[in-house]
């Protein structure tokens, strides 16, 4: 029975000591000073390696427009975004450890809002859409080529000639 025991106690162990990969994408306040931007991403980093987390890729925030409005209550009022900085941050951390980065993220009034995902430790490189343009109609409005005229190429055919041409064509 003790042996059951150490082995289970050992399953739970080897669990709690695997890692993942997680990523956090957050938005700051637009009301933040570019220069404060910097701080609030060290207290985020801060967040993520009190809990045991290492940081393996990020990207600093950059000022956006959101695509749509975004309302939050604070103090008493809604304030109201429609831009904001937008950053994230690759992490590895301990299993189960994503809800008290959660709570830290959701305490720190500076972030709008905030998403943790798990991802995989590779980085994915984004290949932006090729739109392929030419110089050589710059400035020029493109038309439909002209279609000549029906009207033009009417000419006029006695019935003689018309009978030759049918009979010509029979046999």
């Amino acid at each position: 029975m003790t042996d059951s025991s150490q082995e289970q106690g050992s399953f739970t162990q080897a669990i709690s000591d695997e890692k993942a990969v997680l990523e956090a994408g957050f938005h700051i306040v637009p009301t933040v000073a570019e220069a404060e931007v910097g701080a609030v991403v060290e207290r985020v980093r801060t967040s993520i390696e009190k809990v045991g987390g290492s940081i393996i890729a990020q990207e600093m925030p950059k000022r956006m427009q959101l695509a749509y409005r975004i309302e939050r209550p604070v103090a008493g009022r809604r304030e109201k975004y429609t831009e904001s900085y937008f950053g994230w941050i690759k992490f590895e951390a301990p299993e189960g450890v994503a809800k008290q980065i959660e709570h830290d993220l959701h305490e720190m009034t500076e972030i709008l809002r905030f998403i943790i995902i798990h991802t995989t430790r590779e980085a994915i490189t984004f290949t932006p859409r090729v739109v392929f343009s030419s110089d050589r109609l710059e400035g020029k409005t493109i038309e439909k080529p002209a279609v000549v005229a029906a009207e033009e190429k009417k000419t006029v055919v006695s019935e003689e000639e018309l009978d030759k041409s049918i009979d010509s064509l029979v046999s």
